[in-house]
């Protein structure tokens, strides 16, 4: 494998605090793990660069790649946690390594996705380091495959497709430029920086997001139940375990209900998430902490950053039926995304300051991740096709046999008693569930997953009473210590 140093210069330099979301970030994640299990967040990410003509000139991916440090902040960014707070300081020029390994075209592919993982493999280290590393997998003289790994403070979700997007407009127009015999070269228009984010957080604007979150978080913190899970048994080898769930079944029914109800499919899930959770926490509340975009403007959706912070979850469910649940849910999950933007130190101290005054220690680590924006056939209730919507309920229970729960990859020495993420594409909906043991035994994951399909699956058919669920789903507590291999 060759190794390739590219120098940059960018256009701008300079020392600003961290925006919100890498604080939380750092807070919650780097201040809290091991460097061991840091790495665990780091993204691995390949990019096919095959182009129409079946390549892609390396020069042309070179010159495109030094563009894309030049131009993103965070990819020329130390981070540090200093006396003065957490900062970042943005150089003006260095260089950065390219990998670059051969091989045949057949296996280039799997080639670049193990390069992504082996760059991934090591912690960042932030205050030395740029937290991204690249790697290119070519054929010859084809360059077929960008493969890198990115920190998840440089980058969440929406910060690594800005990343990708920017990436491919910086080559277009370089080869672009390059077929038309170094013809005009048509970046993409500049983007909104973490330096810009960092100084709206500290604008009035900021400080109005932060007081209406504290407003929320207060609001539900002074009622909720301290924790979901409350009595550890013996915890399983490894203690956690993850499952992934994928079901068509639920892709179908989910959009029907979702239409039914006037919500996002999203939403749809979510509620039935919440029902599941507390029938088997036997909780009279569900409490969830929420993973939040905060691309809420044109300008945050097209920044290569860190922008994603915990929003607040708190629910009674209503009386009625399962659909009631479902609209409850969707406006309660509207306002705790809206009030997931704010100064983590903030709302840290919120937190200390109700558990003091209520006597207690709040437990939330219950984190619940809706990825529908990252399906690839993502499915929305407002334009479903309309065979999806109409699909009947004996064809839906037939697709109950595709249903598979397959085993997750996971790791020991997580901080969370349950993680799980929802991806609802239209075809098939996946949910991925890592959990606890020694709270959560793996009969009650499976169990977990599959109420949450019943529920959806008999609600989008009839009118299905809340007060059913537990004999719907056999979700009890007592399922909660109930194991087998």
């Amino acid at each position: 494998m060759d190794q390739l140093a590219v120098g940059f210069r960018a256009d701008a330099a300079g020392t600003f605090p961290m925006t919100w979301g890498q604080q939380d970030f750092w807070r919650h994640k780097i201040r809290r793990y091991a460097d061991a299990e840091v790495r665990n967040f780091n993204i691995a990410i390949v990019v096919d660069l095959i182009d129409d003509a079946g390549r892609a000139d390396q020069a042309t991916v070179v010159a495109a790649l030094r563009r894309l440090v030049e131009r993103n902040q965070s990819l020329h960014a130390y981070f540090l946690d200093t006396q003065d707070g957490l900062i970042q300081r943005v150089v003006r020029s260095g260089t950065f390594t390219l990998r670059v390994r051969q091989g045949p075209p057949a296996a280039s592919r799997a080639s670049a996705e193990a390069l992504a993982a082996e760059l991934a493999e090591r912690p960042f280290d932030h205050e030395a380091e740029w937290g991204v590393r690249f790697g290119l997998v070519c054929s010859g003289q084809s360059t077929r495959h960008l493969a890198f790994a990115i920190s998840h403070l440089v980058a969440d979700g929406g910060g690594v497709k800005a990343l990708i997007d920017d990436f491919l407009g910086l080559l277009r127009a370089r080869d672009e430029a390059r077929k038309e015999a170094h013809g005009p070269d048509n970046e993409p228009e500049p983007r909104w920086q973490p330096s810009d984010q960092a100084s709206r957080e500290l604008s009035e604007r900021g400080t109005r997001r932060t007081r209406a979150a504290i407003r929320h978080w207060r609001k539900h913190l002074e009622w909720i139940p301290p924790s979901t899970f409350t009595g550890a048994v013996a915890a399983g080898q490894p203690r956690f375990r993850g499952l992934r769930m994928e079901s068509r079944a639920l892709a179908r029914t989910a959009a029907r209900l979702a239409a039914d109800c006037q919500v996002s499919v999203g939403s749809t899930v979510l509620a039935a998430t919440a029902l599941a959770l507390t029938a088997l926490s036997g909780q009279p509340a569900c409490v969830l902490v929420l993973v939040v975009g905060n691309r809420y403007d044109e300008d945050i959706r097209a920044m290569l950053g860190q922008a994603s912070q915990d929003g607040l979850f708190a629910i009674r469910l209503p009386g009625g039926t399962i659909a009631d649940a479902v609209r409850a849910t969707h406006r309660a999950a509207t306002i705790a995304y809206f009030s997931g933007h704010y100064d983590p130190a903030a709302i840290e101290e919120l937190i200390a300051l109700v558990a003091a005054e209520r006597g207690v220690s709040f437990d939330l680590t219950l984190l619940y991740n809706d990825l529908s924006a990252f399906a690839s056939d993502a499915s929305d209730a407002s334009d479903a096709a309309g065979d999806d919507l109409l699909v009947s309920e004996a064809d839906a229970r037939k697709l109950l046999a595709d249903t598979v729960i397959l085993p997750e990859r996971t790791w020991d020495g997580q901080l969370c008693k349950m993680y799980l993420a929802a991806v609802p594409g239209a075809d098939t909906c996946r949910i991925t569930l890592i959990g606890d043991t020694a709270y959560l035994s793996l009969d009650s994951m499976r169990a977990l997953l599959g109420g949450i399909e019943k529920i959806v699956l008999e609600a989008a058919y009839r009118d299905v009473e809340v007060a059913e669920v537990p004999a719907l789903t056999g979700l009890t507590p007592s399922a909660l210590t109930s194991s087998s291999p």
